[in-house]
């Protein structure tokens, strides 16, 4: 059995915005009607053809290269047809049903491209990737100390301050390592402090925020799907 496909973490989150972008009703999942919908958007012009330049007036889009481009060019003239739209979808629609999640939307697109030197897998991003946008509690893309420190209250079920061996599987950032990484008597309760010195690892530019690229570059490899 062959391993999975890894990508850097620019690679999937460049992915992530390109399915967010097509999921035009937010209900996490890609439609037949969505595909449709996203191409006439970003088709600027009314040419039927997307190419590697082409980009929409939103701002969202200024700085949309549509980096999954090269997937869907089905016949390699370095553009997209409403045709090439359409055959993505139902083939990814063959191997995951005719409403494509993001899980599987990243997989498809892993299995399209060569696996990177380093980085995570896509199942692993998208656990790390929701795990991060509930605890960025205030919906501004970044999570503070505060939100860490806040996962880390719900992680400790008896309230006593130290996350014992039992409570660390319910710490989000980090539920597929041992305790024992962080802590030296797991048995005994790791204090807050101990995991605060990943988060401030993890803040490259110490400014008390991680966004989701240090988020996902720290912890992503670090959930419970890998």
């Amino acid at each position: 059995m062959s391993s999975p496909k890894v990508a850097k973490v620019s690679t999937l989150i460049d992915l992530a915005v390109a399915f967010d972008l097509a999921d035009l009703d937010d209900d996490g999942v890609i439609e037949y009607a969505d595909d449709r919908d996203h191409f006439a958007i970003i088709d600027v012009n009314g040419d039927g053809l997307l190419s590697q330049a082409e980009r929409g007036g939103d701002s969202v889009y200024e700085d949309m290269t549509l980096p999954a481009i090269k997937l869907f060019d089905f016949n390699g003239d370095g553009k997209v047809t409403m045709a090439d739209s359409d055959l993505a979808h139902f083939e990814i629609g063959r191997e995951y049903g005719n409403d494509v999640d993001l899980g599987e939307y990243v997989e498809y697109c892993l299995s399209k491209i060569e696996s990177e030197e380093s980085g995570i897998t896509g199942k692993a991003f998208v656990t790390a990737r929701r795990n991060f946008l509930v605890m960025d509690i205030d919906d501004n893309l970044k999570v503070s100390e505060q939100e860490f420190r806040s996962e880390f209250r719900v992680a400790d079920y008896d309230k006593n301050g130290n996350l014992t061996t039992k409570e660390f599987d319910g710490f989000r950032p980090i539920r597929n390592v041992n305790v024992t990484a962080y802590c030296n008597n797991g048995n005994v309760g790791c204090p807050v402090e101990n995991f605060l010195i990943m988060f401030s690892d993890a803040d490259d530019d110490n400014n008390k925020f991680l966004t989701m690229t240090e988020y996902l570059t720290k912890f992503g490899g670090l959930t419970a799907s890998t």
